[in-house]
């Protein structure tokens, strides 16, 4: 473990190695810190696994708008345990197995979004924050979690053996059914669609079969990781269909005895994707436009025509996005998780997708690979 503890005037000092990242486009390096003992509301956790997101692909290859000052600490998809807490902590003691979700409160107590009496709604926050973003990721093997995290924040206490690696998924899990649950009775006996075969929609094809959909299409433009998920991943319900000119002719007809899908969840970061799912729409089509474009520049605009009468109306057509995870969404993921409902998730991830912390620029490397699906970077081992 690193970390060392010492005595300065009677308060503790512990000494935490943190994994800075210099630059976009640049590499990590370790540099020791000094963390106090936690205070009164606050809470010492050490990190035991961290899971990589695409984001944290975008954000070490050209940076994102919202990091403000270099060098940054990111990556978000934690697990970790509790080292210690402040005086009136009370929800969590020393040993508890924690997830921690990316979207955190604002930080304000009387946010209408984010404080003590708000609607959870962060990602509809003004001043929205993200672990790895505007507050420190976990690249890092402890930290200090604020009262108002401690008190307000989507942190989950996971049964005594819990497997970290599992518990470390709790945040894009979250996401994911985040999009899956918005609108009600679109997945049970439905037809659901998934654009992509990256970690997002194999989170979406497990909860989809727990959930009991009919059956779930799978899109991919790639083979191998196409393949790769059908293999781990696929049941009688599921079917798998190569993104070429043929792909809406031959979803369409995968949907049979249905005229068109009941849900389609687009998860490829690309305008392309936004383009294909459109076309996917029928009667009573809920569209989850769940994967955003974005990038050092910010987001670019992608437009598309709506016929508010002919389509919305008439044909009940639903069009929605989500992004990020409110405790709605986290308390489903940790629902699912702590259930067993998801019991091939340890698929996700292959020998060549564990890396040490020491790894984390080699980590990132892999999960933009064209066949990984979940990169978990492992603290226990540094």
């Amino acid at each position: 473990m690193i970390i060392a503890t010492v005595k300065v005037n009677h308060i503790s000092i512990m000494r935490s190695i943190f994994y800075l990242l210099d630059k976009p486009g640049g590499s990590f390096s370790a540099v020791e810190q000094e963390l106090p003992e936690p205070g009164p509301g606050e809470m010492l956790v050490r990190t035991r696994r961290v899971s990589v997101c695409q984001s944290d692909v975008v954000i070490q290859r050209v940076g994102l708008p919202r990091i403000k000052s270099w060098p940054a600490v990111i990556l978000h998809e934690v697990s970790a345990t509790v080292e210690a807490v402040g005086a009136g902590v009370t929800k969590f003691a020393p040993g508890d197995l924690i997830g921690i979700g990316c979207d955190i409160p604002c930080g304000d107590r009387a946010c209408l979004y984010c404080g003590d009496k708000g609607t959870g709604d962060w990602t509809c926050c003004p001043n929205t924050q993200a672990t790895g973003h505007e507050f420190p990721g976990f690249a890092r093997t402890h930290a200090i979690l604020p009262d108002w995290f401690v008190d307000l924040g989507p942190i989950m206490k996971f049964p005594v053996g819990f497997d970290p690696d599992h518990a470390c998924q709790l945040e894009p899990l979250a996401c994911c059914l985040e999009g899956m649950t918005r609108v009600n009775n679109c997945i049970t006996n439905r037809v659901v669609v998934l654009i992509g075969a990256g970690s997002q929609s194999t989170y979406a094809l497990q909860c989809a079969q727990a959930m009991g959909a009919r059956k779930i299409i799978l899109v991919n433009r790639g083979a191998e990781r196409l393949e790769r998920v059908l293999r781990d991943f696929g049941d009688e319900r599921v079917v798998g269909i190569r993104w070429d000119e043929q792909v809406v002719e031959n979803v369409f007809t995968a949907c049979q005895p249905f005229n068109e899908p009941h849900f389609v969840m687009m998860n490829v970061p690309a305008r392309e994707g936004y383009e294909l799912s459109v076309k996917l729409l029928g009667y009573g089509s809920v569209l989850d436009a769940h994967a955003g474009v974005k990038g050092a520049g910010g987001k670019p605009r992608i437009t598309h025509e709506v016929d508010l009468n002919n389509d919305i109306h008439y044909k009940l057509q639903c069009l929605q996005a989500t992004h990020g995870s409110s405790m709605h969404g986290i308390r489903l993921a940790h629902e699912l998780l702590t259930g067993g409902k998801l019991p091939k998730l340890g698929l996700m991830t292959n020998v060549t997708e564990r890396f040490r912390p020491s790894q984390i620029l080699e980590a990132i490397q892999r999960a933009a690979d064209g066949d990984s699906l979940k990169v978990i970077i492992d603290f226990d081992h540094p």
